[in-house]
């Protein structure tokens, strides 16, 4: 009876180690990383009453009689299967699809193995647990690298000054424009537009330049110089020296002047066998006075050439009448010429010079004879009568020609300088996105420097890893059982590979540990009722002696 006494208390210490395991997978249901545990039982020594004997031609053999001493615990195994993952908002937690577990270690260099990949960068850069365990694997670019157990501190490159520019490809020659000194300030939206004075103005980060694009240009160096020359005239004033603006061009093409448009209409008077040719040249040059027209008539009712433009058609109006003396009214070709100017809005001042007015609108006109050369006097006392006798004469401005730097200038439209800097030292905070890859590379995407590397977390797997000591914090730890750690790149060699915005879940089954915990109440229950029982029998031998 004492044996049953020893047997149901072995067999209540089991249970309650039992449930000690199911209490502790419960609790852990939702830790992240979590590896549920499992428990055997096995039974102990035991007392032989007779020893077993072998049969003979007259005589059976015998079986051992044996009576057990209970019931002990026989292993406390983990399970080591694949559970699910939840996924969350940080690109640095990670989870492991397959085999393998992340390394970390502490200050004093002890390392730890986990499944609960909740990472994050510390103001250091280091990748780093909850605990402040440093993550391990390949620090920096680790292409070609082999699978390492460093620590991982995430470094970003600084960057270098940098002039604001731009470049573009612009009938077939590659024109680059950039503000003169580093600095943000450079980053800038420019503008050329065509103007008969230099100015700018500023308005936030754009930059409009008004100039005379009309104008010689012999040389880029010359061309930029009336660029700046209409920044200062603006007062645009930017700190660190960051204008003027630069403006460089592989090569130029053999002629770069602005051409003036220009055409010319024939007057034929037959009967006087005379012939001449007023030609008209637009002051600015450029090809903007390609649509200009030009129209003379004539008029009774006037005594002096008059000129008035509409739109883009200027009408040339000349008397035609006769003077008090019956004489036809003549004119020559200076009145025909301050008649234009008076169109353009020019005003004539004491010395008699011309001023002021729309520069757009400037007409230069010249007499030719029949044989092509100038001939002011042409013009003096023709029959205009006769030979327009109410008709229009009409030409059209044809052949100007912008400069190739107004054609540059047109082209560029507005362009924008970009990627003006200072240098500056960097962390994972200036980056634009961070983003881990299957095979555990830590890859981040930086404004300057574009998509890189910057490091590698590894993976390690064990022959045994049910093997491994559990020390708690979601650690394990290597042991005799569990063989030496082999560290492996993610995905590779039999490693698990790296998802990164997610968790592994606890793998406890709730509902398996509720049914070994409904089976476990009955196994105790059962074993102590062996000891009440027991309890009872010794009772009875007790009363015997009464």
């Amino acid at each position: 009876m004492m044996k049953s006494l020893y047997s149901g208390v072995s067999g209540m210490k089991t249970h309650t180690q039992r449930m000690d395991v199911i209490g502790n997978n419960i609790a852990n249901v939702n830790t992240t990383g979590y590896k549920t545990s499992t428990v055997t039982f096995k039974d102990i020594y035991y007392q032989t009453k007779s020893n077993a004997s072998s049969g003979s031609a007259t005589t059976g053999g015998k079986n051992p009689t044996q009576v057990g001493y209970g019931a002990s615990v026989g292993t406390i195994n983990q399970m080591m299967t694949q559970s699910g993952f939840t996924y969350s908002d940080s690109v640095y937690d990670c989870a492991i699809q397959g085999e393998g577990f992340f390394q970390v270690m502490d200050d004093a260099g002890n390392i730890y193995y986990s499944r609960a990949g909740v990472f994050s960068v510390d103001n250091y850069g280091n990748l780093s647990d909850p605990n402040g365990y440093i993550v391990l694997g390949v620090m920096g670019d680790p292409q070609n690298a082999p699978a390492s157990s460093q620590r991982i501190s995430l470094v970003v490159p600084s960057v270098d000054n940098n002039v604001a520019s731009c470049t573009k490809l612009i009938n077939g020659y590659e024109v680059t424009i950039s503000a003169n000194g580093y600095g943000p300030e450079g980053n800038i939206s420019l503008t050329i537009l065509d103007g008969t004075s230099p100015f700018a103005t500023m308005s936030g980060s754009n930059l409009q330049v008004t100039m005379d694009l009309s104008q010689t240009f012999e040389s880029t160096d010359q061309f930029e110089a009336a660029v700046n020359e209409a920044i200062r005239a603006g007062g645009i004033d930017l700190s660190d020296d960051v204008l003027p603006i630069h403006i460089e061009m592989d090569d130029i093409p053999t002629n770069i002047d602005p051409i003036n448009a220009s055409n010319y209409i024939t007057f034929s008077d037959p009967e006087a066998d005379t012939t001449f040719n007023l030609g008209f040249t637009a002051a600015r040059a450029g090809e903007f006075a390609n649509a200009y027209e030009i129209n003379i008539k004539s008029s009774s009712s006037i005594t002096a050439p008059s000129a008035k433009w509409t739109n883009d058609v200027l009408t040339i109006t000349v008397p035609s009448g006769v003077d008090e003396d019956e004489n036809p009214i003549t004119f020559n070709l200076e009145d025909l010429q301050n008649a234009i100017n008076k169109a353009a809005g020019m005003v004539q001042d004491d010395a008699g010079e011309w001023t002021g007015g729309n520069a757009n609108k400037m007409l230069n006109v010249m007499a030719y004879d029949a044989d092509g050369n100038e001939d002011e006097g042409a013009v003096d006392g023709f029959n205009y009568a006769s030979v327009l006798d109410g008709k229009t004469l009409r030409t059209g401005l044809t052949g100007g020609q912008d400069s190739f730097f107004a054609d540059i200038a047109n082209s560029l439209s507005t362009v924008k300088l970009e990627d003006g800097r200072f240098s500056a030292a960097q962390d994972v905070s200036d980056l634009s996105e961070v983003y881990i890859d299957s095979d555990g590379t830590v890859y981040g995407v930086h404004p300057v420097h574009g998509i890189f590397a910057m490091a590698r977390i590894d993976i390690v797997t064990f022959e045994n890893p049910i093997g491994l000591n559990q020390v708690g914090t979601s650690y394990w730890q290597e042991s005799l059982a569990s063989g030496e750690p082999n560290v492996k790149i993610a995905g590779q060699d039999g490693a698990g590979e790296v998802v990164s915005g997610a968790l592994e879940m606890s793998n406890v089954d709730l509902s398996q540990e509720m049914s070994d915990m409904i089976i476990t109440q009955r196994g105790f229950q059962a074993n102590s009722r062996i000891i009440t029982v027991s309890d009872t029998m010794l009772e009875e031998l007790v009363n015997l002696k009464r």
